[in-house]
Order: C-alpha cells, then structure tokens, then sequence
C-alpha cells in the first residue's frame, strides 16, 4: 500500500524546512512507501509555497495554493480530493510526528479503513508538551468522550484513511478550521467505519496557532456539531 501524504501548511516557511528534510531522509529509505506529497498552501502570506517546491527534487512533491486562508480542515480536504495514493494520511508541518511513524500507520490502513495516532494510549510516548496543551488536550478528549469518541485522539494531527474512505469522509466537509477532524470522526462512527488506534511517539513544538479563545469556543460547538452529523442523511 502507498500513500498520499497531505501537509497543511500556513505561514511555515521556518519550520517546514526540518520536516521536509526528514521526510526526504526516510523516502531515501522507503522508497515505494510514498507516492506523493501534497504541500497544501493554505493561503500564506510569507514562502511557504517556494519553500515546499524546492524540495521537488528529493521528493515527490506537489503544490497545491488556496487562494486564501481558509483553515486547516479546508487544507486537509483539498489535499484528500487531489490525493491519488491507495492511502491518505495527513502530518502537521511542524514535524511533531517524525516520518519514521508512517510505517505504523500504513500497517494499520492494512485492516482498517481508518488509522489514527493516539498520544494517550499504552505505548505512546510524548515528549515537552507544555502544560496548556495537556490540559486542553484532557477537556477536549472528555467533551468528545461523551459523543462516542473517548478512545479517538481527534486532536492528534496524525491520520490516515483509505483513499476511498478519506473522499466520502471529507466530501461535505463543513468544519474548515480546529474542528474538522472532530466532525471527521463523528462521521466515521456514524457510518460505522473501523477507527485503529496507533501508539505513536510525538514532540511538543514551538509555534502553535491554537489558542484558549478557539478551544473555548470548540467545547460549545461539539454539541451542535454531534447533532448536525446526527442528522445528515443515512449513508447509503
């Protein structure tokens, strides 16, 4: 199985640099492992684009520009509706899950049409995470908890998914920002997809753009959100 690797990116012309030199150390080695990657522009205002393409030689490289910044769900999608891999995982720019995971979730996607890193559970191992983070990380995963997705890490920005389940997943995507992998998996449960569980090993890094006030709002929204995907049509 080969994959698409999708990589949102906003204004991550500094930090983007380190993740993609990692990605091209492990391509070097897992040669057939990824097919492509989709550097998906989400409307930057600094090089992120330029800084992306020049690393077109060592990697199969695409870039995809939005024209503006619409949010991090609305870069996943537009990466997944291009994606052409039998697989399709999503990394955040900042490297906080090193390449070297891949492997666990590629083996997942063998058994289950969706994988998902999970920071939380026996195995995993998460290194300098800053004390709002942890804390917001445990509300989160307690208001999500009580919507059938206490044993999801939806935060973690590390998934994958079949390439057919990635498309009907995403295809009326309408959380285009910090919720769309809440309504992502909501939507999986409801369809009654098998969701793996990875251990995996994550970094803490410097630069987030989540901030208390959007969290605060996320924990009123998850209500509303549960029951719009309630009601969405009986999938077919």
């Amino acid at each position: 199985m080969n994959a698409s690797l999708i990589i949102p990116a906003y204004n991550e012309e500094r930090r983007l640099p380190a993740f993609l030199r990692a990605l091209s150390d492990f391509h070097a080695s897992h040669g057939g492992m990824l097919y492509e990657i989709l550097v998906v522009d989400d409307g930057s205002t600094d090089r992120t684009a330029g800084t992306a393409g020049a690393f077109a030689g060592p990697l199969p490289i695409r870039v995809i520009r939005l024209p503006m910044n619409r949010g991090k769900g609305a870069a996943v999608r537009a990466g997944v509706m291009e994606a052409l891999g039998d697989a399709v995982i999503f990394m955040d720019a900042d490297g906080a899950t090193a390449p070297g995971e891949l492997p666990k979730l590629l083996n997942a996607l063998e058994h289950s049409p969706i994988a998902v890193g999970n920071r939380w559970m026996p195995g995993s191992h998460v290194t300098e995470r800053e004390p709002f983070r942890a804390l917001s990380g445990w509300i989160y995963r307690t208001t999500v908890g009580l919507f059938g997705l206490s044993s999801v890490d939806t935060m973690c920005g590390f998934k994958g998914f079949r390439r057919e389940s990635a498309r009907t997943l995403f295809e009326k995507l309408r959380e285009e920002r910090w919720l769309f992998d809440t309504e992502i998996m909501l939507r999986a449960r409801r369809r009654s997809y098998r969701i793996a569980n990875v251990p995996i090993t994550w970094t803490s890094k410097r630069g987030s753009k989540l901030r208390p006030a959007v969290l605060i709002r996320a924990f009123f929204q998850i209500p509303l959100l549960a029951i719009r995907v309630r009601r969405e049509r009986s999938p077919a």
